[in-house]
């Protein structure tokens, strides 16, 4: 397939999918449903929004024993893939923390490589990470690059958990990027190219997009922040789009990524996926972070809120972009893997519905132990 990269009629569109964390093998009824409402997904967002790119947000396999078998893991791969292999459409993606937890990384990136439609080579020239890369996308007639699509591998825990659970973009990444960008920007006449950003494990400033939580607020419509956040809870910003359903899982550590991207002027817009409940967009200093939610059905989900995100650049004006995130049930699609009740319900309202159980058996302890009490003083 011809892998370059360009705009058709005047747009480019990208699918990105949140963490699929599919099984890499298929041995119950209950997985399989699982992945048929995948596939449903993926396919029907294909023919709807008709992608010139899908872009792969990390931990696209549940890594087991069984991952350390490369043929299996390759195959499982493949299988879970299919709509877009089929679709000969392009497709790039960025490592989870979980594609870094059996240490064969190289072999991971192998296997996607290995895929006839799989876009991107890791840089040799980035000291850390085992995918880091960039891709230039042509105008419609194919003669000048007119956007950029950076792919950041965020690591996966920090070496010393006492400071951070969730490693992150480290100094000598940026460096690279910095660097990277300045070339670029040599190679095009001294022109800054607007670029997209894809990375697993979000920016610390995603918080700025929420705010404190009031009192009413806390017990069933806010969401606990994450470690040094952990003792506020949270909402989200008015002009926030989307939903919060956990507080956002980012390093402890700001190691400046962020304002790199200021100082460099390229990045518009940066995705993530990394927190399967979340799929909330918003600006911070002018950029646009957005989340994506879970693709998949086999972790912790929001009912049928499963979902893809949509990004749209127009060729006319590339440093802005639309994105918008699209739900399983607003597809028209019925779940096969879900029962009656969680098909409706969110995070949120299962969290609270769990609360509520807790302290409803509390008090029926209570009140059961005060009759036997009675009972044994009566005797």
């Amino acid at each position: 397939m011809n892998k370059e990269l360009k705009f058709n009629n005047g747009k480019f569109t990208i699918m990105s999918l949140g963490d699929i964390h599919e099984n890499i093998i298929i041995d119950t009824k209950e997985k399989r449903k699982q992945r048929e409402d995948m596939h449903n997904l993926v396919k029907t967002s294909l023919l709807a929004f008709k992608p010139d790119l899908v872009v792969l947000m990390g931990d696209t396999l549940n890594f087991r024993d069984e991952s350390k078998d490369f043929a299996l893991y390759k195959k499982a791969l493949r299988e879970i893939l299919k709509p877009v292999i089929d679709a000969g459409v392009p497709f790039c993606y960025v490592l989870g923390n979980h594609e870094h937890d059996p240490g064969q990384e190289e072999l991971v990136v192998q296997a996607y490589k290995e895929i006839e439609n799989c876009l991107g080579e890791n840089d040799p020239t980035c000291p850390r990470g085992y995918f880091n890369c960039n891709l230039l996308v042509k105008n419609s007639a194919g003669t000048d690059d007119i956007l950029n699509l950076w792919f950041i591998d965020s690591n996966n825990l920090a070496e010393d958990q006492n400071v951070s659970m969730y490693d992150w973009v480290h100094e000598d990444q940026i460096e690279w990027y910095e660097k990277t960008a300045q070339r670029i920007k040599d190679e095009h006449g001294g022109r800054t190219i607007p670029a997209i950003l894809f990375q697993h494990i979000p920016v610390i400033e995603e918080y700025e997009l929420l705010r404190e939580a009031k009192p009413h607020e806390k017990i069933f419509e806010a969401v606990e922040g994450h470690r040094i956040f952990s003792d506020r809870k949270y909402m989200l910003k008015d002009g926030v789009d989307g939903y919060l359903g956990e507080g956002p899982c980012s390093p402890c550590i700001n190691a400046g990524q962020f304002e790199s991207w200021k100082k460099t002027g390229d990045v518009i817009a940066a995705f993530f996926g990394h927190d399967h409940s979340n799929d909330f967009t918003g600006y911070v200093d002018g950029i646009m972070l957005g989340q994506n939610k879970t693709s998949g059905f086999c972790v912790y989900t929001d009912g049928c809120r499963s979902a893809v995100r949509i990004t749209t650049i127009n060729e006319d004006d590339p440093w802005k972009i639309q994105s918008k995130v699209y739900h399983f049930k607003e597809l028209g699609l019925e779940s096969t893997s879900l029962g009656p009740i969680f098909k409706r319900i969110t995070d949120k309202q299962s969290a609270a519905m769990h609360k509520i159980s807790h302290v409803a058996a509390g008090v029926a302890g209570v009140v059961g132990a005060g009759i036997i009490i009675k009972k044994i003083i009566n005797r």
